[in-house]
């Protein structure tokens, strides 16, 4: 799909439009943790597991244990403000087109909930697939709505540090690898890495890497649906970042999150 230069689709799919889209969000999504996600009786804080990764990146590399918890945030900004600037495009936003953005990440999560009756009839299942595509929800509050805030903050989070991983980095390291160190022709690199990351991206939610070791999650247990459809998932995340960049899949993941645990209330 080549959209036509300067259009909407061609414009928000730049690194620029996603950094100005994320940005908020990161921010959001940092404040969020420290003052809803941390139960300050027991000195726990719930983080999505990907930037729990990042942040043990930071420590592994020697960063200052303060800078740590910024670090995930400083990647994804550095990450598309280099990409903007090998790309050569103007530095200039529309900024009506970001609530474009808005509006498009919540309406592309309609395939996503379309999907779970689809398997549901498929696979025989007597339950329709409602699981949020974050790799857990947050603890328990004392309050429902600090529980549903926290659960708010954890689908943000996922949104932007799970596409980062998955997506950003594992997506492209794995078609570089096949493409230019295997020589692997582009059409079957490209499903080979398509398919790798969105396994890993369902594998993710059952088992972690937490404190220099793997770990089964407890509160998640495996389920051929829902390991299917988080495979899907991935698949349909890969086909949005091809077409419409990482800002929109970001934002549509992590709308799919806010979505799915806003329904939960009713």
């Amino acid at each position: 799909m080549n959209f036509a230069e300067g259009s909407y689709l061609e414009s928000t799919s730049r690194p620029l439009y996603a950094l100005m889209f994320l940005l908020p969000m990161i921010i959001i999504y940092e404040i969020g943790t420290i003052f809803v996600n941390t139960d300050q009786l027991a000195q726990t804080q719930t983080r999505v597991a990907t930037f729990s990764w990042l942040m043990s990146l930071a420590q592994w590399i020697g960063l200052d244990r303060k800078l740590t918890l910024a670090f995930p945030g400083m990647v994804v900004v550095v990450i598309l403000f280099c990409w903007h600037m090998a790309s050569h495009h103007a530095w200039k936003i529309n900024f009506k087109w970001l609530f474009g953005m808005v509006i498009e990440s919540i309406a592309l999560t309609l395939p996503l909930f379309a999907l779970g009756p689809i398997m549901s009839s498929t696979l025989a299942s007597h339950d329709i697939i409602t699981i949020t595509l974050s790799a857990s929800e947050a603890p328990t509050q004392s309050s429902p709505f600090l529980n549903y805030l926290a659960n708010l903050t954890t689908s943000i989070g996922a949104g932007i540090y799970e596409e980062l991983v998955f997506r950003l980095i594992v997506l492209g390291l794995v078609l570089m690898l096949l493409e230019d160190f295997f020589k692997v022709k582009k059409i079957s690199a490209v499903l080979m890495a398509v398919a790798i990351s969105s396994l890993l991206f369902a594998g993710h939610h059952y088992v972690g890497f937490v404190n220099g070791q793997f770990s089964i999650f407890t509160d998640e247990p495996f389920t051929l649906n829902s390991f299917i459809f988080r495979t899907l998932s991935g698949v349909y995340f890969a086909y949005l970042f091809r077409f419409r960049g990482f800002g929109i899949i970001a934002g549509t993941h992590a709308a799919y999150d806010m979505i799915y645990f806003t329904l939960r209330l009713t």
